[in-house]
């Protein structure tokens, strides 16, 4: 099972990816992280390591790299779930030729988390993270304790959020009509608890049946 999990900031794809691996049984594959993890290890090039350091956007051969080894790896064998790419046409031409070569699999389904953009702006914007512990509250829905030491972090702010949604939108603006017209696009609805929507997920892709199975 190869899944793509696509979404706004917000819509909940960091719980429904760890959700939809344990229920599959395959890795989440955040390309977010393999980057931070590849800067770390100080296996990124000097080039590359220069272009995050100065806040751009990595091209896209080199993320394309990263996945490349991550998806030999004895634990995809089974399958493997994409958090954060592709979001452009390009990237995902790229990630088919990726695929192709490595045996000819392919995408099984695309799942794009539908959340209204109000409702986003209020999960991001009432988001805090306690200091110490790294516990992620938020304001309304799950406050925190008392005595906690909360940090509202420069991106959940609401100048950047309103730029990472503008973004993202633009970014995806050609993605989703790329894979809708594979018939690989399921578009579910991302409000709710997080196992109604995976309920959601799993019925959309002909996998009915209770995330927590």
């Amino acid at each position: 099972m190869i899944l793509v999990l696509v979404g706004p900031p917000g819509a909940g794809k960091g719980t429904q990816a760890k959700l939809l691996c344990a229920r599959f049984g395959i890795p989440q594959i955040s390309t977010g992280d393999m980057l931070r993890e590849a800067k770390r290890s100080g296996t990124l090039e000097k080039r590359y390591l220069d272009i995050m350091d100065s806040g751009g956007l990595l091209p896209d051969e080199a993320v394309i790299g990263l996945i490349a080894r991550r998806t030999v790896e004895p634990d995809c064998s089974n399958g493997f779930l994409l958090d954060g790419f592709p979001r452009t046409v390009p990237q995902a031409d790229a990630l088919d030729e990726l695929l192709a070569s490595q045996g000819g699999t392919r995408i099984d389904a695309v799942i794009q988390l539908d959340v209204a953009r109000p409702l986003l702006e209020e999960r991001l914007i009432h988001r805090r993270t306690d200091k110490r512990s790294g516990q992620i509250y938020h304001l309304v829905y799950n406050p925190p304790p008392p005595g906690a030491e909360l940090e509202h972090r420069a991106d959940d702010r609401p100048e950047a959020v309103a730029k990472r949604l503008d973004a993202y939108e633009a970014m995806t603006a050609a993605l989703l009509p790329f894979y809708e017209q594979k018939n690989l696009l399921h578009r579910v609805d991302g409000v709710g608890k997080p196992d109604e929507v995976t309920h959601r997920v799993l019925s959309a892709i002909g996998r009915p049946g209770s995330g927590g199975e």
